[in-house]
């Protein structure tokens, strides 16, 4: 009687998880599946708890979701967790073989079928995570020295781990099929309005970017949205029709830059179709931006090192800025990097564009050189800039100055900031000198520094300095004189 009694609560206690489990409220379904995890059956929390997982939308942040639960029902059973720490543990450097042994798992305890096909993008967004899993603690060995199962930070990094393999495999699934329709009907219809207008032209370009940027971020199918817009845009790359094949490299630059990178292989052969068919200046630049975008995700095998170099010397500013743009951090350690160098320093001591000039001098700022002669070719460049009469270029060479420990620098800064129009690019490096390596301004230094920063605060400078072209706007300058301000109060206390 007892047991038949325990079952049929056991019963009900499934049947009322299970609704709540697929409650619309996140936070329910959060709670339910924490009781899942603590109280139902093992089996059946298991089951439902992975199936919960898959249907979750919320992947930006999947912590405080139904995933919490699940984690705490896979390290619910030694053996379990065991099973789950080898999966881990023996494909750290091997993320398709990560990818489908966890989906094999997850089909074995009731969940989803396992995942047949491993493509590029999936196997690109898992790569990423298990690098970040290193830096947990996870080794070949598994946690082997982050404490003993139940401690704080082993269960922290088991967590991680099942964390994330549930949103890569989530993030990565493929848009259903109405969904995808309408976004590709949606795409074809503004590309057919920009199409006749003028490449470059600001409406076309308004065009562009809102498609580009049109993908959800909020939603889980945000990767699946982007990668059909690049597909979509390959399309029209490969078209025989040069109007039509620019607009396509136009929006596949605008969409490699507002997120993350998909399709890498096709897009790479894409790009080196184009420039084998000497495309013009329009649709050069945006190549030149298309590779430095796959460079900056994942280095490029055989990069296209001729490519940008002879770009450096093209008679359209907007190809040599692109060029420049792009050396940076193609060059470094390369066999080129003497040449790119030597390149950069005649396009920001003699080009007759001031934009053009200011992208050599940040490629140059930001060039980690393995050679010696290169890095002091460098410096000294951007100290010659430091009197330039145009304020971006000094802004570039302060960045550089500050970063060698260059005596003058402060004075330097303390000189621009006192300018009522000072430029942003002053603000900007000190805060990444601040945040990213640790700066702290020297005492006698940073009251009259933020006196300075308070000032330009309360002048307006924020509207006045915004740059133009939208970045950075009015609201980027009043975070970073925000960050900026609250950081050298905290190293002043």
């Amino acid at each position: 009687m007892f047991k038949k009694r325990r079952e049929r609560r056991l019963a009900e206690l499934h049947e009322e998880l299970g609704r709540a489990l697929r409650d619309p409220d996140v936070a329910v379904r959060a709670r339910a599946a924490g009781t899942a995890a603590e109280g139902a059956e093992a089996a059946w929390a298991l089951r439902e708890l992975a199936a919960a997982v898959a249907r979750e939308p919320w992947t930006d942040d999947f912590h405080e979701t139904v995933v919490d639960g699940f984690c705490a029902a896979l390290r619910r059973d030694d053996g379990v967790r065991q099973r789950v720490e080898g999966i881990v543990a023996a494909h750290l450097d091997d993320p398709e073989g990560f990818l489908r042994a966890w989906t094999g798992f997850v089909e074995e305890i009731g969940g989803p079928p396992a995942l047949r096909e491993v493509g590029e993008d999936i196997q690109d967004d898992m790569r990423e995570r298990l690098t970040y899993l290193r830096g947990q603690g996870w080794t070949p060995q598994g946690l082997d020295g982050v404490g003993r199962p139940g401690d704080f930070q082993r269960d922290l990094a088991f967590d991680f781990a099942v964390m994330l393999a549930s949103l890569v495999v989530r993030r990565n699934e493929p848009l259903p099929a109405e969904d995808a329709e309408r976004l590709r009907g949606r795409a074809r219809a503004l590309l057919a309005e920009a199409l006749p207008l003028a490449p470059g032209s600001k409406e076309r370009t308004d065009i562009l970017v809102g498609l580009a940027r049109a993908a959800d971020g909020e939603s889980w199918s945000e990767r699946a949205q982007v990668g059909l817009l690049i597909d979509e845009a390959l399309g029209l790359c490969a078209d025989a029709d040069a109007d039509r094949s620019t607009l396509g490299v136009e929006l596949l630059s605008d969409l490699l830059l507002f997120h993350d990178t998909l399709r890498y292989g096709p897009v790479r052969l894409t790009l080196d179709r184009l420039v084998a068919g000497r495309p013009g200046p329009r649709v050069l630049a945006e190549v030149l931006r298309c590779y430095d975008e796959l460079q900056m995700h994942r280095p490029l095998d055989q990069p296209p090192y001729s490519l940008f170099l002879e770009a450096l010397r093209h008679p359209d500013a907007e190809v040599r800025g692109a060029a420049a743009d792009g050396l940076n951090p193609m060059a470094a350690g390369s066999p080129v990097e003497g040449e790119a160098v030597e390149g950069l320093v005649g396009l920001l001591d003699h080009d007759d564009k001031t934009a053009v000039r200011v992208a050599a001098a940040r490629a140059l700022a930001g060039l980690d050189c393995a050679e010696e002669r290169n890095a002091g070719a460098v410096a000294d460049a951007l100290q010659r800039h430091a009197d330039s009469p145009v304020p971006a270029l000094r802004a570039v060479s302060f960045r550089d100055a500050l970063a060698r420990n260059i005596p003058d620098a402060y004075d330097r800064l303390l000189h621009e900031l006192a300018s009522p129009d000072a430029h942003w690019g002053f603000v900007a490096a000190c805060l990444f000198a601040a945040e990213d390596d640790g700066l702290r301004l020297p005492d006698d230094i940073r009251p009259r520094v933020l006196e300075r920063l308070e000032r330009l605060a309360g002048s307006g400078w924020t509207d006045r300095c915004a740059e133009p072209d939208g970045y950075p706007a009015p609201d980027d300058l009043a975070e970073m004189l925000s960050r900026l301000r609250e950081r050298l109060r905290a190293d002043a206390s």
